[in-house]
């Protein structure tokens, strides 16, 4: 069928779209490729060229997802006018686009290597990121001084790869309080008292 680079570049953009759609709508585990291809509509053997199976075609939808998270993280950055602003704005999970709670729960019991190579990429592109975020908002004085930047990271890095764990994540009926609860006691710690 020829090298995987000479198809059509927008074929596979079509694709990981479909199937965000399809695995966001009915989960992970009830889209076959079968139901990808004919939605796209491509031959099945497309798909297989483009992403090789569908435990990567999943993978693809996931750091996909976070990529534009983390270009959304950015430009929230950019936006805010200060340190503090900018944490509360980034932890909205009002303005975070809704994943469906199935498709999470499906894919870290299913694709837990997956969610291993997305910890991954956050430890090596968002925690930085964010440490340097909280250092920056200690120097203008509206997160504590005396909490430790690097802690605090390990703080949030423990906390994510602990609810990465679907036996933790079963416990846990609406993910959407528990972001935003966490969202709360996190903010509610780390912001310096007024006047200090």
């Amino acid at each position: 069928m020829g090298d995987v680079n000479s198809l059509k570049p927008g074929k596979k953009e079509q694709i990981l779209a479909k199937a965000t759609e399809l695995f966001f709508a009915s989960g992970v585990a009830d889209v076959s490729m079968d139901d990808i291809a004919a939605a796209v509509p491509v031959a099945k053997m497309t798909i297989y060229n483009h992403f090789r199976s569908k435990d990567r075609l999943v993978g693809a939808v996931m750091e996909r997802y976070v990529r534009e998270q983390h270009d959304i993280m950015n430009r929230k950055i950019e936006e805010s006018p200060d340190t503090l602003s900018a944490l509360v704005s980034i932890l909205d999970y009002q303005s975070i686009p809704v994943v469906p709670e199935r498709f999470i729960r499906e894919s870290l019991e299913l694709y837990p290597h997956i969610v291993t190579e997305l910890l991954e990429y956050y430890r090596s592109h968002i925690h930085d990121q964010l440490r340097g975020l909280i250092v920056r908002g200690q120097e203008e004085g509206v997160i504590r001084r005396e909490l430790s930047p690097h802690i605090l990271m390990v703080y949030m890095q423990g906390l994510t790869e602990f609810f990465a764990r679907p036996d933790v994540l079963a416990q846990f009926h609406d993910l959407r309080l528990l972001g935003e609860q966490f969202r709360t006691m996190f903010l509610f710690g780390i912001a310096a008292p007024k006047g200090e």
